[in-house]
């Protein structure tokens, strides 16, 4: 008998996100990549094969065999209520990449129906994986800045054009939209994450500024918390195609006694705090958080219940329904839109 979970990967259409859940999975020393499902059997093969495991076109019969106790979706945004709810219906836990789906309406879907059957429904947001986020959050909750009252932060990419991308990343029918969709519901996580905060008012412009697309590939979002906190974020395509780098992620923290600079390129983070001192941290270097977020994803399903800081499917729906509320507000001259408590 085999004691570490069985996981299968549904979907690949996340190319990189899908290769680097499968590595996560076959480095660890407490789970086993059992099968790769794709609706494409050339991409599904393509990954099956880099990882020795079996391609399947049956994903009812996936999801559902004994081998598999949880499942890693990677498919389309748009497959990802299909998907979910298959699990479901087998019994079987769930990793699904962001954003969780194209529509509110779906998303509910998804947490209902896994809140039904009794599993675990994880949501991948991994930038609470980085170690700096996970210090900066130890620091809040020691109270080292006070009340946090602003934000400013940016996690920008490559724009996705071919061939290294591939076409429905930029079809909003499969992916729900453009750069905003893509890259703010990182961002809106982590400040929901570190702050314990709802949004409470959304503000948002958007552009086609760089690349002819039939979505925007740049955006500015204002979020005003439920605790008085503001936050202006950039989750634009806008970081040049030659850059060393094919994204960033930084975030500037404002609270009442310091604050706090943290920089995932240069894996920094600077605290300024009236009761912890001051000074630049270089913390975790090196650290693969996408490795630490499959590996909390086991160790919650073998405890049987979520393990901080993993993400669940209510906070993948919250950050899409502020993500849908920002398109609400750029379509309609960035007027206000309120979100719920």
């Amino acid at each position: 008998m085999n004691d570490r979970l069985g996981i299968a990967l549904v979907g690949c259409a996340h190319r990189q996100h899908a290769w680097s859940y499968a590595r996560a999975v076959t480095s660890s020393p407490n789970a086993r990549l059992v099968g790769v499902y794709d609706s494409d059997p050339a991409l599904g093969h393509s990954v099956a094969d880099d990882f020795g495991v079996p391609y399947t076109d049956d994903l009812a019969g996936l999801v559902g065999s004994d081998d598999v106790r949880a499942v890693i979706i990677c498919g389309m945004t748009s497959e990802h209520r299909r998907h979910v709810e298959l699990a479901a219906d087998a019994g079987t836990h769930v990793l699904c990449e962001k954003p969780v789906a194209t529509t509110v309406e779906d998303a509910r879907a998804m947490v209902t129906a896994t809140e039904n059957a009794g599993i675990q429904f994880h949501v991948a947001f991994v930038c609470r994986f980085l170690p700096q986020v996970r210090t900066l959050r130890a620091a809040l909750a020691q109270g080292a800045f006070g009340q946090v009252i602003g934000a400013r932060a940016g996690n920008r990419g490559v724009p996705p054009l071919p061939p290294r991308y591939p076409p429905w990343i930029t079809t909003p029918e499969l992916s729900g939209g453009g750069a905003l969709i893509d890259h703010s519901v990182h961002l809106t996580d982590v400040l929901r994450h570190l702050t314990g905060q709802e949004v409470r008012r959304v503000n948002a412009v958007t552009g086609r500024l760089l690349h002819d697309l039939a979505v925007e590939d740049c955006a500015l979002v204002s979020l005003e918390f439920h605790g008085g906190a503001v936050a202006n974020i950039d989750p634009s395509w806008s970081v040049p195609a030659n850059n060393p780098w094919d994204y960033d992620f930084f975030l500037h923290l404002v609270g009442t006694d310091g604050g706090a600079d943290l920089d995932d390129i240069s894996e920094s983070l600077q605290l300024v705090s009236a009761t912890a001192g001051d000074g630049l941290r270089l913390v975790g270097f090196g650290e693969d958080p996408d490795a630490a977020m499959v590996e909390a994803f086991v160790s919650s399903v073998v405890a049987g219940r979520h393990l901080d800081p993993c993400a669940t499917g209510t906070d993948g729906l919250r950050a899409l329904e502020v993500a849908l509320a920002a398109y609400d507000s750029a379509a309609n001259g960035s007027r206000s839109v309120p979100l719920g408590a």
